[in-house]
């Protein structure tokens, strides 16, 4: 049990007498398992912490306060968030087609119901049982992200190897009935979940409306290292616009701001993009839904009442093959106020873990190094390119390495004022 090692002198321990050394053992008569716990009733009104003093007296302090006290305690263990593994087998897992040799914690798979609600991490619900359901709807841990693929029990099974993902929508159902609100996505695999399959899997999403909040469908990515691995057909063309034409038909049906299709179904379909508005609260961003155009937006507004540089400079823009032509449409518009300016897109293709993997989030820095030459002072590349809260690759080579390699100031762009930013520093205005 986690030892308190702070108490605040104006927080409700101090209050009911806490000190360094106590330990707390749970909350209303439920063992303390996690920091979710001391969350979830930090902001609570009424409560009993079960603790035990550092004289080893066990005690139960019945707690009344305003939701925004605090309890005010630090504790010397947490119970930091150890991710739950998977335990499914599924035919599209990116973990399965990663080339050997990286490092060790790239090949762990979650599936943490805990990191879907603190991080938005995507998860079948396969390791759910009835403890862990009680605590989702006790604590009413809320919105929650799932992977669902399908609705068809059969197909779903072979999808992911594992007979409990037959049971995903009655557990939905449960959590649906108790408020929990679900973003929710499928991975589409051509031939697999789609047409009827993927009308009859959206059909009853919707019946969940609205907790089920929202639901996106993304394309299949299929790497170069799939030995041994189901055979699967890359998302085509046509069967992009397949998908698109049942999905916004179906949207529509719904009275919009339903279900989406990722950015990249557009991009392999030689479609346009949706409109801004039509993303709503941009809710699946991170699935890449209205990614594109989020980021047009943040250019336009980067630029507005911006006065025209005539300073000169050169930076250059490093993306994958998919976003190159979407990218240069942006750059256009920074170049008008950027006239004396070179704007350079280098767009890499993935070596690393096989050219049908277009988009930039999947760049490695080797393939960086193997293909980007001559570059100018200032090069940006995408923060989706580096692991998260990092400046690593997915290779492990870090920005700083890259910059040395290539000689070249690394200007890591988070959004689409970033461009804007790269024009500003290449061109003397940030110094």
């Amino acid at each position: 049990m986690p030892k308190i090692v702070k108490v605040d002198k104006d927080g409700v321990a101090a209050e009911l007498g806490f000190e360094v050394g106590d330990e707390i053992l749970g909350f209303d008569g439920h063992p303390y398992e996690d920091v979710l716990d001391y969350i979830f009733y930090d902001g609570a009104e009424k409560f009993v912490i079960n603790a035990r003093t550092k004289d080893g007296e066990t005690v139960d302090c019945e707690v009344e306060k305003l939701p925004e006290e605090s309890i005010g305690v630090e504790f010397d263990d947490e119970r930091q968030l150890v991710p739950i593994h998977c335990r499914n087998k599924c035919i599209f897992c990116f973990v399965d087609q990663l080339p050997a040799g990286m490092r060790d914690t790239l090949y762990v798979k979650d599936d943490d119901y805990r990191l879907s609600f603190v991080s938005g991490n995507y998860v079948t619900l396969t390791n759910v049982f009835d403890k862990e359901m009680e605590r989702i709807l006790r604590l009413h841990l809320s919105p929650l992200y799932i992977s669902v693929h399908c609705y068809d029990k059969k197909r779903k099974t072979e999808m992911i190897a594992n007979p409990e993902g037959a049971k995903l929508f009655e557990k939905m159902q449960l959590l649906a009935a108790h408020g929990i609100v679900m973003h929710t996505q499928i991975v589409l695999c051509k031939g697999v979940n789609d047409k009827e399959i993927l009308r009859e899997t959206l059909e009853e999403l919707a019946k969940l409306r609205p907790q089920v909040a929202s639901v996106a469908i993304v394309p299949v990515g299929l790497t170069g290292h799939r030995e041994k691995l189901k055979k699967l057909d890359a998302i085509d063309r046509d069967t992009a616009r397949e998908v698109i034409e049942m999905t916004q038909a179906f949207d529509k049906a719904q009275g919009g701001g339903f279900a989406y299709c990722s950015d990249e179904f557009y991009l392999k379909a030689q479609l346009p993009l949706p409109s801004f508005e039509s993303y709503g609260d941009f809710s699946q961003i991170e699935n890449g839904v209205g990614l594109v155009r989020a980021f047009e937006r943040e250019v336009e507004e980067s630029l507005k009442d911006l006065p025209v540089s005539q300073s000169e400079g050169s930076v250059a823009f490093i993306t994958g093959q998919s976003f190159k032509g979407e990218l240069k449409k942006c750059l256009d518009k920074v170049s008008a106020y950027f006239p004396r300016c070179r704007f350079r897109i280098v767009d890499i293709y993935n070596d690393y873990f096989g050219r049908s993997i277009t988009v930039a989030g999947l760049i490695t820095a080797t393939d960086i190094i193997a293909q980007a030459k001559d570059l100018p002072s200032y090069t940006v590349i995408p923060s989706t390119m580096l692991r998260e809260f990092t400046h690593t690759f997915l290779d492990g080579i870090s920005v700083e390495e890259l910059e040395r390699k290539l000689n070249t100031k690394i200007i890591v762009s988070a959004s689409g004022a970033d461009l804007v930013r790269a024009a500003k520093e290449a061109t003397g205005q940030c110094r």
